[in-house]
């Protein structure tokens, strides 16, 4: 269910909950309007323009034969708005223009035309409708859009109408939606891809009514009616499905405020029944959320969770149930500046199809207006994907600067405060961390065949920073620079011996952060690092092969900084790095190498010492008491590592026992509540969680061969922790437990299929910090290290052996009860 208007481009849905949920105020601040209409011109008029300019490391989102690019962005807009006593009109154009530096096969030119427009019938009774146009294209990350030479363009006109207002004291919305989907033909190396059986029509009818209201908000009922046509009654695949469906959703919700919490939430359940037999019927429980909380000092967080049945044409699947949690922080340092920064998990669950995708997205910008009318951003954005089909993964970074410039002013220069620059100067420190190294291998095999798997292991990272920051009212912003030591490895003993050993590295990146009210800095970062791989690799008698470069590659990392005093400081960070590939192997030539992809997760500890007086901006700490029951919700991401051996015959060549390190990554969110114990600065609690995670790792030989693969699918867990407050605000803690895992091992090989669900258990240690965010509401960051019992697979013919490990890091919001 999708509590706004958003457009999923890979799927369908451009929900008719929108005009269900969309705040039409029209009807409800009548009196407001008509004075406000007599103070103004009836028409008002803006236009403006970006110009960016982009770096993205992963133009195509693949896991591995990455490209980079640059990427120049033309975007202008421009909006009419016409406001009379009973009547509201808004029409807008706009258009986005890129074009690629090196991969020219990837320019686009987006268009977009539209306009709403609300009639009041009565005093309490109001009308509404829209109609709009675009010329769109699809992301590279849609797994219906694959082998063609360029993206796929996308045609979609859509329009609604609707009532709202009240009916005995209670609101209520009645709403159609009609959009129609035209995808073009797209070029494609041996010839043309046809997309007609892409092309569809979906109309939505829906209705909301208020049932009961409360002090501060009102409970509802909604229904919607959904039926999704297709153009061709079959689509081009070769078992040729029937993909028109009708659908419903029905839900009890909420909108208001609940505490300093003001928005909505819905619980209900959707249904999608598809005119071919062989999909019947997907069946799934709804979910929304769009909650504000106010932090204090101009600063906001937004909670969204959207749940939706989407669309695909990848053969035997009938569509998939899109579900999505994030995080949207804002800060508004002042007029002229302003910081945000997100975090979204998108699971998408393929039905009829053993494939889930687990899709991340996060980053950090940060607009300055050099006046009024004229802006700059700096943006840095982080996505990646994780899903349990080989060579499916993809991560991206892309940093992103923009120019803006509107017609009409966003502030008033003589009047509102403007952004000044505090307290700031150089700081220096050292840190310890483990590193788990992750490698994409990706290259032919005999007969005409190919190998996709991952390999990875974890170890020590230590090293040495220096930098600069500065301070704006509550923002902080730095440069850094750090050299790191590390002796990660993998390597993988077989039919073919090969092996990768991480050395040192150098990094420069930027910094931008909060710093709360008790001083704790908040902060994100993203930068460029150089770091240095041996590779060895040898087939059968051929000579050993060795590569020792430099390889460049982009970070993200989220972290937190508690002042110790004179000075010092603690920190604790955690970074995702991606690495240019590089091809290793047979000395015969480019064409029989693998490509070795190299991705990192750090977590790391370290001592920060400001040289000089850095006074913060912030106000008097409040003392934290931690003591009592408490409840949360995390999200994470994580790494899992499995020693694996076992027997490989080989009628061909000699037989031999396989002994590697297979490693993959995945993303994890989930729920914990406890209850702690303070007394003095000492802390001791018990807590419980449950988590669900994505982590996995595959290997793939194809068209014949071994297909194996590990996938952590929960976890449920009991551990104590114990602590020390520090500053009467923050919690340091260790934490030990056991927990208990259930993992998914398929494995296919000489026609035996074994898909097999084991539960390990296994020793969770780790530690953390906890701080105050708000009244009665605190942050957590977790790192935690787990090893779980050993399990076997037979498959037939063998038993292969695995022996895991994981690694785990948390952001949670606690809440105080």
């Amino acid at each position: 269910m999708t509590l706004g208007k958003t457009v999923f481009v890979c799927g369908v849905s451009v929900s008719t909950v929108f005009l269900l949920s969309a705040d039409f105020t029209f009807a409800q601040n009548i009196d407001v309007l008509s004075a406000s209409t007599q103070d103004r011109m009836p028409f008002e008029f803006d236009a403006g323009a970006t110009f960016s300019e982009q770096y993205t490391d992963n133009v195509f989102l693949t896991a591995n034969d990455r490209r980079s690019d640059f990427i120049t962005v033309f975007a202008p807009w421009m909006g009419l708005s016409y406001r009379a006593e009973n009547f509201r009109l808004n029409l807008e154009a706009s258009a986005e223009i890129a074009r690629f530096a090196e991969n020219s096969n990837e320019d686009y030119e987006d268009y977009f035309l539209g306009g709403e427009a609300q009639y009041r019938i009565s005093d309490t009774v109001f009308a509404f409708g829209g109609l709009d146009y675009s010329l769109g294209h699809e992301s590279r990350e849609s797994p219906d859009d694959v082998n063609g030479s360029r993206p796929t363009e996308l045609r979609e006109a859509s329009g609604y109408i609707g009532l709202g207002g009240k009916v005995a004291d209670r609101n209520f919305r009645l709403g159609l939606n009609v959009r129609d989907l035209n995808y073009d033909d797209t070029p494609a190396a041996l010839g043309v891809i046809d997309n007609d059986d892409r092309d569809r029509r979906q109309i939505e009818f829906g209705g909301r009514l208020g049932v009961a209201s409360t002090e501060n908000g009102e409970l509802f009922v909604q229904g919607i009616y959904d039926h999704r046509e297709y153009d061709q009654a079959i689509d081009n695949q070769g078992a040729g499905f029937q993909r028109s469906s009708k659908g419903y959703q029905a839900a009890l919700g909420y909108t208001g405020a609940i505490g300093p919490m003001e928005g909505e939430v819905l619980l209900g359940l959707m249904s999608q029944d598809y005119d071919d037999p062989r999909f019947g019927t997907t069946v799934a429980v709804d979910l929304g959320a769009d909650v504000t909380m106010p932090l204090g000092g101009g600063t906001e967080l937004d909670a969204i969770v959207e749940r939706s049945i989407e669309e695909t044409t990848l053969s035997g699947a009938s569509g998939y149930v899109s579900s999505s949690a994030g995080l949207r922080l804002r800060h508004r340092v002042a007029s002229n500046m302003s910081l945000a920064a997100y975090g979204f998990l998108t699971q998408n669950d393929y039905q009829n199809l053993p494939r889930t995708d687990m899709l991340k997205e996060t980053g950090l910008s940060l607009r300055y207006y050099f006046n009024p009318r004229l802006y700059l951003d700096t943006n840095y954005d982080f996505r990646q994907r994780q899903s349990d089909v080989a060579g499916a993964d993809f991560d991206e970074h892309r940093i992103t600067l923009r120019f803006g410039a509107s017609l009409n002013p966003r502030f008033d220069k003589k009047t509102d405060n403007l952004a000044k620059a505090g307290a700031g100067g150089f700081y220096a420190g050292v840190q310890v961390g483990d590193n788990a190294m992750h490698t994409k291998v990706d290259g032919p095999r005999g007969a005409g065949g190919n190998l996709t798997a991952d390999f990875g292991d974890h170890g020590l990272a230590g090293g040495v920073f220096a930098g600069y920051r500065r301070e704006f009212g509550n923002l902080v912003l730095g440069a850094e620079v750090e050299a790191e030591l590390n002796d990660t490895e993998w390597s993988h003993l077989a039919g073919r011996n090969f092996a990768v050993e991480r050395g040192n590295a150098y990094a420069l990146s930027g910094i931008a952060g909060l710093r709360t009210t008790s001083g704790n800095l908040l902060y994100g970062r993203f930068g460029v690092v150089s770091a240095e791989f041996d590779s060895t690799y040898q087939q059968g008698a051929n000579p050993v092969v060795v590569k020792s470069d430099n390889e460049t590659g982009l970070l993200f990392g989220v972290g937190a900084e508690i002042p110790f005093g004179n000075g010092l400081s603690g920190r604790m960070e955690y970074q995702l790095r991606a690495y240019d590939d590089y091809p290793i192997g047979s000395p015969m030539g480019t064409a029989n190498n693998d490509n070795f992809a190299n991705v990192e997760s750090l977590a790391r500890f370290g001592l920060v010492y400001a040289f000089g007086k850095q006074a913060s901006t912030s106000q008097t700490a409040t003392k934290a008491d931690f003591s009592g029951l408490y409840a949360g919700a995390q999200l994470g991401h994580g790494t899992i590592q499995s020693d694996n051996s076992g027997p490989r015959p080989n009628s061909a060549a000699p037989a031999f026992t396989l002994v590697t390190t297979r490693a993959g990554q995945g993303f994890t969110g989930g729920l914990f509540a406890g209850y702690g114990v303070q007394n003095g600065r000492f802390y001791v609690g018990g807590e419980a969680e449950f988590e669900l995670s994505s982590a996995n790792w595959n290997v793939e030989r194809s068209p014949t061969g071994r297909i194996y693969s590990a996938e952590k699918l929960s976890t449920v867990g009991l551990g104590v922790r114990v602590g020390y407050v520090l500053n009467d605000n923050v919690l340091l803690y260790g934490r030990a437990g056991a927990v208990r895992s259930e993992f998914d091992f398929d494995y296919t090989y000489g026609g035996a299929a074994v898909d097999m669900r084991e539960t390990l258990d296994g020793i969770r240690i780790g530690a953390g910090i906890e701080f105050p965010v708000g009244k009665k509401t605190t942050a957590r960051f977790d790192y935690t290290q787990t090893e779980y019992d050993a399990n076997a697979v037979f498959y037939g013919q063998g038993t292969d052996r695995f022996d895991t490990s994981e690694r785990l890091f948390h952001i949670g919001l606690t809440r105080q009860f």
